[in-house]
């Protein structure tokens, strides 16, 4: 049939044919992918090192600035609150004082106390010494000598006139230091704090921001510089730039403006533009960085293009090794495919009749110890397993169904030892009663009776350990003998101890069942009840709804001589009992959250019926809705009386 077919195609050709093409597909992907993933690795990569070498820059920079306005603050509050009735101690002290600061900060490149003619120190007229550093020593000059006239320099008039710490622009203060630096001067006021005294200053080289850009190691071309906050270049790779004027008509508009913005705000502004001359041909990375305390920016740019063309360089090469393995690949594929895929032709042949249900058929003998020869091998035992697995089925069919009818018989039988076969509802003069039993599994281990007789109502409810057949056994014995105590009218307490001593003989399994049982005197309401370790009874009128404490003793069948006290008290017409196991307390939800005690009282506090079978049905409702379908793994069962 095969031979006579014009479009026939072999495996090994339909391989052939989706494994190049696709392999070319996933090869240009691939290639395509790892171009474009590198392109926004280097976009992460350019963006992140400008990110944190500006960050990194501020904050070595910054550190210095707080160090530096710390030692002149500190020295500012010793001279306001120094004791000025000794002029020539106080003198000494702020000598002492300046020269203690340099010392201890290397930071510091000079400071100075510049007083307020006859403020702190009345007899004091111009007051300014200035220590600094030079050749590793300091140096001393008094600026209050010489033609340096400080009370008009704007380290000393500016902090005066906005009564604040300011930093000053860069400059070079000659007749002082002689050296480009920076200045942060900090008031000095008089005891009252309004009166102005003087400035303390902290003087930078601005010789170390040099050393901070020439270590900036950003790429092969990559390089920053600093303004100050009025545009003026403060350190550079360009030396020649330094203290230069930044101006718009320098800048291009694009660039200038995302310059404009980092002034607006204190945060860090990064972005791609043209690189400039300077840098290199096509796209920078800027990054532009804020000093919080002086309004200074850090400006870092990486060119962009010393990094494309190592990725382009590498897909080339990458995509070229890729053509090569392709021709390759086909080749293999091709004389491989061909090879491996003979044996299976036989096989193909052999399986068909199978597959048409002729399991006699011979499987060919495998050729190679492979997958193929493992798979020819596999469906050899496949059509012996079959035909085995066919008459077992057959047989196993068979046994199920008599185990199922026997299941429902067992099930029938334990249900009519109970009242109402497991669902009874009794509504008449004296009293309502609803109960209900649902097993978890086809049999359960959950019980309830009841039987009245003349004016006496009998009851018991309980729940036996484990579930499904034991249980089930357990239950029918604890409902035979609860039906020859009512022979032999014993009390509930006498009941149970009747009842824990026979549990307990032969009681290998362990098994107990936890119990209700009780009487109600109709005519009076007078009842009796005992408790072998079950959960407390729920007495409910519209008035009050709560669990009763009714003490008693262990579960039935744990141990011998056991009592169980009888416990009376009245139940009032028009109240409620409600017992149950707990398979309602303990039902659980998708979440496997429990229904709970505490849940099933609020729920009942809100009942206001006046009939049992409302109420049960209501309870059950409430369950299933809270387990939302979610399987059960206790039986369930209810009683409720209520007392007319």
């Amino acid at each position: 049939m095969r031979g006579t077919n014009k479009h026939f195609q072999s495996l090994a050709s339909r391989l052939s044919l989706w494994i190049i093409p696709l392999g070319a597909f996933i090869l240009i992907a691939v290639l395509s992918a790892n171009y474009f993933l590198s392109r926004l690795l280097l976009d992460y990569y350019v963006e992140n090192l400008t990110q944190t070498t500006a960050s990194a820059t501020v904050r070595k920079i910054e550190t210095i600035f707080n160090t530096v306005a710390t030692s002149a603050d500190s020295l500012s509050s010793i001279v306001s609150t120094s004791d000025t009735s000794n002029p020539n101690a106080t003198n000494n002290q702020i000598h002492q004082s300046i020269k203690s600061f340099i010392n201890t900060n290397t930071s510091i490149f000079g400071m100075t106390v510049a007083l307020e003619p006859h403020t702190l120190i009345e007899s004091f007229n111009d007051y300014s010494p200035y220590y600094y550093r030079k050749e590793n020593k300091l140096a001393y000059s008094d600026l209050a000598e010489k033609n340096y006239n400080y009370q008009n320099q704007a380290w000393y008039s500016k902090p005066k006139l906005t009564t604040a710490p300011v930093w000053s622009e860069p400059y070079f203060d000659e007749g002082g230091g002689d050296v480009r630096m920076i200045t942060y001067s900090a008031p000095i006021y008089l005891a009252d704090n309004t009166t102005f005294a003087g400035i303390a200053t902290a003087d930078i080289r601005l010789s170390w921001l040099d050393e901070i850009i020439n270590e900036m190691k950003i790429g092969a071309s990559g390089f920053g510089f600093i303004l100050s906050k009025n545009d003026v270049v403060i350190a550079h790779s360009d030396k020649s730039i330094n203290l230069t004027q930044l101006t718009k008509g320098e800048v291009e508009p694009d660039k200038w403006q995302h310059y404009i913005n980092s002034k607006k705000n204190s945060s860090a502004v990064h972005f791609k533009s043209s690189c400039s001359q300077q840098a290199a041909t096509g796209n920078c990375r800027f990054a532009i960085q804020s000093l919080s305390n002086s309004g200074w920016k850090v400006v870092i740019v990486l060119p962009e293009k010393e990094l494309t063309e190592k990725i382009n360089s590498l897909t080339t090469k990458i995509s070229i090794i890729a053509v090569i393995g392709l021709v390759v690949l086909f080749i293999v594929v091709n004389f491989v495919t061909r090879h491996l895929t003979r044996p299976l032709n036989k096989l193909a042949n052999a399986t068909k009749d199978i597959g048409a249900g002729q399991l006699d058929t011979k499987i060919p003998e495998p050729v190679r110890n492979d997958e193929i020869g493992t798979l020819t091998d596999d469906f050899s035992s496949m059509r012996k397993a079959l035909k085995t697995y066919i008459a077992e089925v057959q047989e196993t069919t068979a046994k199920q169904q008599k185990l199922e009818s026997e299941i429902q018989i067992a099930k029938d039988i334990q249900m009519s030892m109970i009242p109402g076969a497991g669902n009874a509802v009794i509504t008449n003069d004296d009293f309502q009663l609803y109960a209900l039993l649902r097993p978890a599994r086809s049999v359960g281990g959950d019980l309830y009776y009841f039987q009245q007789s003349d004016t006496m109502l009998h009851f018991i409810l309980g729940d036996v350990s484990d579930k499904g057949v034991p249980a089930a056994l357990f239950m029918a014995k604890t409902v035979t003998l609860y039906t020859r105590a009512l022979r032999d009218k014993l009390s509930p307490g006498q009941t149970f101890t009747m009842m824990n001593d026979l549990l307990t003989q032969n009681n290998d399994a362990c098994m107990f069942v936890t119990a209700l049982c009780g009487t109600i005197n109709l005519k009076t309401g007078v009842t009796v009840m005992a408790n072998a370790g079950h959960m407390a009874p729920i007495i409910h009128d519209i008035k009050d709804t709560r669990e009763h404490d009714i003490k008693g003793a262990t579960a039935l069948g744990l141990m011998e001589d056991v009592d169980y006290p009888d416990i009376t008290f009245q139940l009032d017409h028009k109240r409620s009992i409600v017992m149950y196991t707990d398979g309602i307390s303990e039902a659980h939800d998708k979440n496997s959250q429990q229904y709970t005690d505490e849940k099933l009282v609020k729920l009942i506090s809100t009942f206001d019926t006046n009939n049992a079978e409302v109420t049960g049905k209501t309870i059950i409702e409430s369950v299933d809705d809270f387990a939302d379908g979610t399987e059960q793994f206790d039986d369930i069962t209810l009683l409720i009386i209520r007392y007319e």
